[in-house]
């Protein structure tokens, strides 16, 4: 619908929200970047740009977002020539485009991007302009409280998490993982319930997280949240944390959830998993889930139409040959062999 914010409901999850947006009006696309971002992003057409062009549905601006939890992804498409000024915003974005070409600049330097880059378009708390030609692509929004849990970071480290050379796109490779590891949170947003469970969003976008710290510099690289650090996460802790995790297997959790519930720091609770247990919280959650998908595939009746896909899928895991893999490790058969037995 052209000029106006549409909310679709669609053949989406219950509790994914998609909204989409087309227009030709610089004036109607800052009030919806309001409504999303929650701060006034400045945009005008560049002289020689044609409203109308066809972008989306066949106007010149197309935007659409879902948004699940703290998974939030942005779809957007500019076949003409816009400038944004955008104030300081609240979350990190990353961009990857596919068509045309973008110029950024902010405090720490300028930079240039063109079709297959992905770079951190934003940072909290810093304003930047741009320049977007032609562009098509997707922008990922993720919290620096998510980004400071992924990394291990908890209230002893009080420096803001930032990522570093935003003028710079990331290596190829690191790009090619982005755009795999965004493809797939994005498809989640698309799928009925049967196949996205909020487990498998939460892990998608603590994922992506991840990939975001690997693929560019951060202040996060100066600090090993495996270091010892001052005071000490025991046996006990490790035990409280053990059954934290087994009590709340069937719902997201977070490393700094898990270390306030035993009250230690993130970094000392992971300390404290590789050395008695080999594993981080994260594999450990990962091996209850597993456990979990064991103990239902043995309980469970095909004939009355119970699949692997579904009781793996409502554990957190999609039905891939990794999980199939990290199955027959740990149980020594594959899963098909357990459900049918």
């Amino acid at each position: 619908m052209e000029g106006e914010a549409v909310v679709v409901n669609g053949p989406l999850p219950d509790d994914v929200l998609r909204t989409v947006f087309s227009t030709s009006a610089a004036e109607q696309y800052e009030e919806i970047m309001f409504s999303l971002y929650g701060t006034r992003i400045r945009m005008r057409l560049l002289p020689g740009s044609r409203a109308g062009s066809r972008a989306g549905a066949g106007t010149a601006l197309y935007h659409e977002r879902r948004l699940a939890g703290e998974l939030c992804m942005d779809l957007h498409a500019m076949p003409t020539s816009v400038s944004f000024d955008v104030p300081p915003l609240p979350s990190l974005l990353v961009s990857d485009i596919t068509t045309g070409r973008v110029r950024v600049d902010h405090a720490h330097g300028s930079g240039r991007f063109s079709a297959g880059d992905v770079w951190v378009l934003a940072q909290p708390g810093l304003p930047y302009l741009s320049q977007a030609h032609g562009v098509a692509g997707r922008v990922t929004v993720l919290s620096p409280a998510l980004l400071r849990d992924v990394a291990g970071l908890d209230d002893d480290h009080r420096a803001p998490l930032r990522l570093l050379r935003s003028y710079a796109p990331a290596a190829p490779a690191r790009a090619a993982l982005w755009r795999a590891t965004s493809d797939h949170a994005w498809h989640l947003l698309d799928k009925g319930a049967a196949v996205s469970t909020v487990l498998m969003r939460d892990a998608a976008v603590r994922l992506l997280a991840a990939v975001a710290l690997d693929a560019f510099p951060s202040t996060y690289t100066c600090h090993d949240p495996l270091r010892p650090g001052p005071g000490h996460a025991g046996d006990a802790t490790v035990r409280r944390a053990v059954d934290f995790i087994h009590a709340h297997a069937d719902r997201p959790l977070t490393l700094s959830e898990t270390a306030a519930a035993v009250r230690t720091s993130s970094g000392q609770l992971l300390a404290a998993f590789r050395r008695r247990l080999g594993t981080t919280p994260a594999g450990y959650v990962r091996r209850v889930r597993l456990a979990r998908v064991h103990t239902d595939l043995r309980a469970a009746d095909p004939g009355t139409g119970a699949t692997v896909a579904g009781i793996a899928t409502r554990w957190g895991f999609r039905c891939t040959d990794r999980f199939e893999t990290g199955y027959r490790v740990a149980f020594g058969r594959s899963p098909s062999r357990t459900l049918y037995d």
